[in-house]
């Protein structure tokens, strides 16, 4: 794959008789882990990522029997029976986003929210402070910064790390990978939700 192939998909018509009919077809390890979450909205997030998982790689020709999801040391997902392909998830209350690359991938995404100062601070560089206060959505420009932050983060498998205001945000660059004994470049592609309604960053 020359890029990571990535899509988004709206949730607000999901309801739990969608995800009834998911978990049907889904494997029984993904049943179980939807079923797992005693929130609603986290059991629609759950199955619409699997199901865009699997509808992304039946539409690029990858799928070739129901993928199984597992986790790494430190939560990063992969798929146990297709070595060749990584992939990342995420959601939000409206959204949920999957990528897959043949690459260690991350993807973030966030919807427009009120955040309080006091994150802002814990998590922005002071340049990263400054670029805030001059636009006119300080909200909504803090989490484009956020989702960089997060995609790299989940791109090489470390997590939230502090301080998170060390997290490079550039489009491409060198970083420490995890243990710190290599330098790994990386792209960040960030693409705004319809409406403005947020955004989303893919990093690999």
């Amino acid at each position: 794959m020359q890029r990571p192939i990535f899509q988004i998909r709206s949730i607000a018509d999901i309801d739990e008789r969608d995800v009834e009919e998911c978990l049907r077809w889904f494997p029984k390890q993904q049943s179980e882990r939807v079923c797992g979450y005693t929130s609603l909205s986290r059991r629609i997030e759950t199955a619409a990522s699997y199901s865009l998982l699997v509808e992304i790689m039946r539409s690029n020709g990858l799928l070739q029997e129901l993928p199984l999801i597992a986790y790494a040391k430190g939560g990063k997902p992969y798929l146990e029976n297709y070595p060749d392909l990584h992939f990342n998830l995420s959601h939000c209350h409206r959204y949920v986003a999957v990528a897959i690359y043949d690459k260690p991938v991350g993807v973030d995404i966030e919807c427009r929210r009120k955040v309080t100062q006091s994150l802002v601070k814990r998590v922005c560089s002071e340049a990263e402070l400054q670029q805030i206060a001059q636009t006119d959505n300080p909200d909504l420009e803090f989490l484009r910064i956020w989702t960089r932050k997060e995609a790299y983060l989940k791109y090489t498998g470390t997590g939230i790390v502090e301080p998170l205001c060390d997290v490079p945000p550039v489009v491409s660059g060198q970083w420490p990978v995890v243990g710190g004994q290599n330098s790994a470049s990386h792209e960040i592609e960030t693409h705004p939700l319809p409406e403005s309604d947020g955004w989303v960053s893919v990093c690999w």
